[in-house]
């Protein structure tokens, strides 16, 4: 379904190639927009760009790890290339730790979360920015997707905790910083979701004491019931590319969590 807020505009997503950002860029495809994306999973993007082949002229596809600031600027400046200008960005890449709290995480552990989770939105971000500020007709809206563990403090180990409300100070700076110059900037505060490709590079073992923890101060997950669709959420994006829905809501934190913990 189009409409006249995502007809050929040109939308940018990390960790694009599956999961919840597969599901995003497909919902902006359907609706009529150009739609890049970015991951490091050369399988999955190669399996992505055979499944898009039929959409040539609007899609791009790109290796790119959002930790490497020139990478980051080159995939930014290939949309703007190829669709001439950027109006939309979802921060989506970003990995999940083995929920150890600050007594147990290794440094190691903290630089990957925190690098991809944090640094790899800092750096689309700013790569987003410049560009929105310096193109034809400035503006655009960036989505950052955020956590339960971006209000909440057992949600997760302590990187993950961290990097999530880290992405809270991010937008609403951005947001404030941006606004009247027609960049907003959202996030949304996700809950549980069943399908989703966060832990795929983080392989160590999950700390059961601490799953534990979670498990005694939030209210039960139930996989398949208690879960966020990936199709949801990819349609509120679809909604905030509508400027004024995006304005209106610029610096917000929407909380879409289907009540999981509950309110």
């Amino acid at each position: 379904m189009t409409s006249s807020a995502t007809q050929g505009i040109a939308v940018a997503i990390t960790g694009g190639a599956g999961g919840l950002g597969k599901a995003i860029a497909n919902a902006f495809l359907e609706a009529g927009s150009n739609v890049a994306i970015c991951d490091v999973n050369e399988g999955r993007l190669a399996d992505t760009e055979k499944e898009w082949e039929q959409n040539s002229d609007r899609i791009l596809v790109s290796k790119t790890d959002i930790t490497d600031e020139a990478a980051v600027d080159e995939f930014i400046g290939s949309v703007v290339a190829k669709f001439g200008r950027l109006d939309l960005v979802v921060n989506n890449a970003g990995i999940i730790d083995n929920f150890d709290p600050i007594g147990t995480t290794t440094k190691a552990s903290w630089d990957k979360v925190l690098g991809i989770n944090l640094t790899g939105t800092f750096l689309t971000t700013k790569s987003a920015v410049n560009a929105m500020q310096n193109q034809f007709s400035p503006g655009g809206t960036i989505i950052n997707i955020g956590s339960v563990a971006s209000y909440r403090g057992v949600n997760g180990g302590l990187a993950y905790t961290v990097s999530k409300h880290g992405i809270v100070g991010m937008t609403r700076n951005t947001a404030g910083y941006y606004g009247d110059q027609g960049i907003n900037c959202i996030a949304l505060l996700l809950g549980g979701m069943d399908d989703t490709n966060l832990s795929d590079n983080f392989h160590a073992g999950i700390n059961q004491e601490a799953i534990g923890r979670l498990h005694a101060v939030n209210p039960g997950y139930v996989a398949g019931k208690t879960g966020v669709a990936l199709a949801d959420v990819a349609k509120y994006c679809v909604f905030l590319a509508d400027k004024g829905i995006a304005a209106s809501s610029n610096g917000g934190l929407i909380t879409f969590n289907k009540n999981w913990p509950c309110a």
